[in-house]
């Protein structure tokens, strides 16, 4: 191992001499003298370091201006309590009234024997060079019949006349000096050598990192070329309820990230670790999204559900089905908000601080089936999510089997936060496949009320026409009594959903913002002629509202085809009977 680098500015020859003499006991130390007072040991350390020192030691102010002129770190050669006796040894063998003049940093130990000695002793320190002459007209005005003081003090007394001699530091204080200095760089070395292991075990990780302060300020980063897309995204997750496990999809590139908190106050660090990788092929996420915590709870804020605090009504429910700890399944007429539900028990779950995701069993194509059922990167074998199964009733008995089964082997259930829901079936009751899945998992049953349940439907009706205002920027409308009479009275057979289509056709079309009881019927019978895609649960983006042009439905029909299959506008004109031509130039 190469020689510690150390550099010694000796304000007097006498220390150099001390110093050469004394680095014969440190070989771990290549040790570089100039020799210079407080000005030009400043002017000779400055000029030199472009030789890379470790370390550098001196003595009394030119210590201390180093300190604040350079980076590498100083160390003092002190004046110690046995080399102020050998000064008096030797300057004042009678024990005359002495003055000792230097600055602070140097007489530390000179003032603690001063302290408690019998010599007729008097310490002056000084901080600054500019205080010097005060500091010496004290010493002129004392009558001191002997002055020592360090190097810059000396010639400064002989100027004024006074009989000053040098106060030199003796080979152990040189030798503790060069002791400090070899510990400060043996510590360093081999924390520098602890880091350069660390960062070799960083770097050998198949994750990027980013480290933040509390503020913001990044200390450390390897994103690379995501490094713009992240950045923003994780300044953005600092808060102390950030969620730990986050994702975030851009384009194809899907990154999973693990949120850190290490040290406490101005020592905290933030740490992201990113796994990133390609997202399948479009047709494999066909009905399956993951969420964070931060879009699950805006998502359900901006809901209808949310907006008329639904969720307040089955506040007891919630809380106790968030308390049982094992796979949950959502029953309920269509549009009674299950998914909204699913939604509050991942907010108020312990895995909220984890992904929230998605599967729409309405909506999964085979590609997406087999990407869920077989792909190690498939939601089943993560831990500590919430999975989320919406519309299950979609499922036949097949689909069914593989996924219990798929459930059992990869211990989904007990390593994740499980919810399905389903809608009732027509006939009554469960269906099969629902029947099949809580009585596999053990299900607790959590059934939704319906709408036409809520006693405040008067309030809920307001409470969303005045939200939907707010959020298009106009009145709210009016409704004559009659008109709110009737829409209390109306059974609400599709619920939240039948009750924001209603809503907003009476939004969109009352006459001077005033609803009369002829419109609200309008709505009402215009809301019944629409049919549904499926019995997943209906929302605007899959109903077919049959009162409008042949023309506009073709195409709506059209592009719901080509949502359920991912985007793939080939496979939708097989399906559909048509050329890929007319496809595209439906949508057009």
């Amino acid at each position: 191992m190469s020689p510690y680098r150390v550099l010694l500015i000796a304000p007097y020859p006498e220390l150099a001499e001390v110093a050469v003499a004394t680095a014969g006991d440190f070989p771990e130390l290549e040790l570089t003298v100039h020799e210079g007072d407080l000005h030009e040991g400043l002017e000779a350390a400055l000029g030199v370091f472009g030789t890379d020192f470790d370390a550098v030691i001196s003595r009394g102010g030119t210590a201390q201006m180093l300190e604040d002129e350079i980076t590498v770190p100083v160390f003092e050669v002190g004046v110690s309590g046995a080399d102020l006796l050998a000064a008096l040894a030797l300057h004042n063998p009678l024990g005359k009234r002495t003055a000792v003049v230097g600055f602070s940093n140097a007489l530390e130990s000179v003032s603690q024997v001063a302290d408690f000695s019998d010599f007729d002793l008097d310490v002056f320190e000084v901080s600054f060079e500019d205080e010097l002459p005060l500091i010496l007209q004290e010493v002129q005005a004392g009558s001191y019949e002997v002055v020592l003081c360090d190097n810059f003090a000396v010639e400064k007394c002989r100027a004024l006349g006074i009989d000053a001699h040098l106060l030199q530091s003796g080979a152990r204080s040189v030798h503790r000096a060069l002791a400090q200095a070899l510990f400060f760089c043996q510590q360093v070395d081999a924390l520098q050598q602890k880091n350069h292991v660390l960062w070799d075990l960083l770097k050998s990780q198949p994750f990027s990192f980013a480290l933040f302060s509390p503020t913001g300020r990044l200390m450390y980063s390897d994103l690379g070329e995501d490094r713009n897309d992240l950045l923003p995204y994780l300044r953005q997750h600092l808060n102390d309820t950030a969620p730990a496990k986050l994702v975030l999809r851009r384009g194809r590139r899907i990154h999973r990230i693990n949120l850190t908190r290490t040290g406490k106050g101005e020592n905290l660090v933030v740490s992201f670790s990113v796994s990133t990788s390609n997202a399948p092929a479009g047709e494999s996420l066909v009905g399956i999204e993951r969420m964070n915590a931060d879009e699950v709870e805006r998502t359900y804020r901006e809901n209808i559900y949310g907006i008329t605090g639904a969720g307040e009504e089955i506040a007891p429910l919630v809380a106790k089905a968030a308390a049982i700890q094992k796979p949950l399944m959502l029953e309920g007429e269509i549009g009674v908000g299950k998914a909204q539900i699913a939604a509050l028990l991942y907010l108020n779950g312990n895995n909220s601080n984890h992904p929230f995701v998605v599967i729409d069993c309405s909506l999964l194509i085979e590609k997406s089936w087999d990407y869920l059922m077989n792909s190690p990167s498939s939601p089943l074998y993560a831990t500590g999510d919430t999975i989320y199964f919406k519309a299950a009733q979609a499922l036949d008995a097949e689909h069914v089997s593989r996924l219990l089964d798929v459930i059992r082997r990869s211990n989904a259930a007990q390593r994740d936060r499980v919810i399905f829901s389903a809608n009732d079936d027509p006939r009554g009751g469960e269906t099969d496949a629902v029947a099949r899945i809580v009585e596999y998992l053990h299900c607790h049953v959590l059934t939704a009320p319906p709408l036409r349940e809520r006693r405040d439907l008067r309030r809920v009706i307001f409470e969303y026409l005045k939200s939907e205002a707010e959020r298009t920027g106009s009145e709210a409308p009016a409704l004559s009594d009659e008109a709110t009479a009737l829409l209390c009275a109306h059974t609400w057979k599709r619920n939240y959903i039948e009750l924001r289509q209603v809503l907003q056709h009476c939004m969109n079309t009352a006459p001077a913002g005033f609803v009369d009881a002829a419109l609200a019927r309008e709505a009402i019978e215009r809301e019944r002629a629409s049919k549904f895609s499926s019995l997943s649960t209906p929302d605007s983006a899959t109903s077919i509202d049959l009162l409008r042009p042949l023309k506009d439905t073709e195409r709506q029909i059209v592009q719901m085809v080509v949502d359920k299959l991912g985007g793939n506008q080939t496979e939708a004109a097989r399906v559909l009977g048509l050329s890929r031509t007319t496809v595209w130039r439906m949508l057009k």
